[in-house]
């Protein structure tokens, strides 16, 4: 997955685990000092006056006491044109017509060509183009839904879980080792450092050939598929990869030290000692 996404993906499930940042506070504490200046230049105003004015004060009330009349927004305030392809994005209705806003549902996307395979012509598949999901040709490494989304002898394959905030699976060569040749081992792979690209597969492999830094099958064959050892890299404990490394545990290490998989904004790294 490319780190253009990566940041965003982290954002939300920083939202969803309640851990996300403080813009919205900041926001809320400027909406609050926007109306206790409000609230001070009425007051000023209104002693400068000689009496009360009563239609003024009964103004002055409903103006300090809410930023939204009881009607609802007004309806003189200007409509944001309709986003273009790659336009960031919350809903449908924000993107130009016969687009779709492709994303995380409740914390935004981009607008796109399609929001899933059936927005694509019959055995073509949505992916992720470098800027906006489109529909592309189901070959190998293009996201999909369904082995009918991808190209002749490939199949739909999950190759990381991303908790249904992103669709991860894409087309492979395989989607489990009885796909593979004998002796060989279906492993996930997906490139996180790519900025203009998200895409990955799985490909059979000889065992033990899978690089340190690189994914695995941590609840299956992951030691296998590894040079070193698979384990599991946490993120806030929503998202959970296997990532080959150096160590499973301190006595794997000569100093015995382990330092545990990551994943972050800039992507994943294995187990190491330290």
């Amino acid at each position: 997955m490319s780190t253009r996404l990566l940041p965003f993906l982290c954002l939300s499930v920083s939202l969803i685990v309640g851990c996300g940042p403080d813009a919205p506070a900041d926001e809320d504490a400027g909406e609050t000092t926007a109306a206790s200046g409000t609230a001070s230049e009425t007051a000023a105003d209104t002693s400068t006056d000689d009496g009360p004015d009563p239609s003024t004060t009964t103004t002055s009330t409903t103006t300090d006491g809410s930023f939204v009349s009881d009607e609802g927004p007004d309806s003189g305030m200007d409509t944001a044109a309709p986003g273009n392809l790659g336009d960031m994005c919350m809903s449908d209705s924000e993107c130009a017509e016969d687009l779709f806003c492709n994303g995380v549902p409740g914390f935004g996307g981009v607008c796109s060509e399609c929001g899933s395979d059936s927005d694509c012509p019959d055995g073509s598949n949505c992916t992720f183009s470098g800027a906006w999901f489109a529909c592309g040709d189901g070959g190998q490494g293009q996201m999909c839904e369904s082995d009918n989304a991808c190209a002749d002898g490939l199949y739909c394959a999950e190759v990381i879980d991303l908790g249904g905030l992103f669709n991860g699976n894409f087309c492979s060569e395989c989607a489990e080792d009885g796909h593979c040749p004998p002796g060989q081992l279906c492993a996930p792979q997906v490139d996180f450092m790519d900025l203009m690209n998200i895409g990955g597969q799985r490909a059979c492999i000889d065992p033990g050939t899978a690089p340190n830094d690189s994914l695995c099958d941590a609840n299956g064959s992951g030691n296998e598929q590894c040079e070193g050892f698979c384990t599991t890299a946490d993120l806030m404990g929503f998202i959970q990869l296997g990532v080959c490394g150096e160590c499973e545990s301190d006595a794997d290490c000569p100093m015995g030290s382990c330092v545990p998989a990551m994943i972050g904004f800039d992507g994943f790294s294995g187990s190491v000692c330290g």
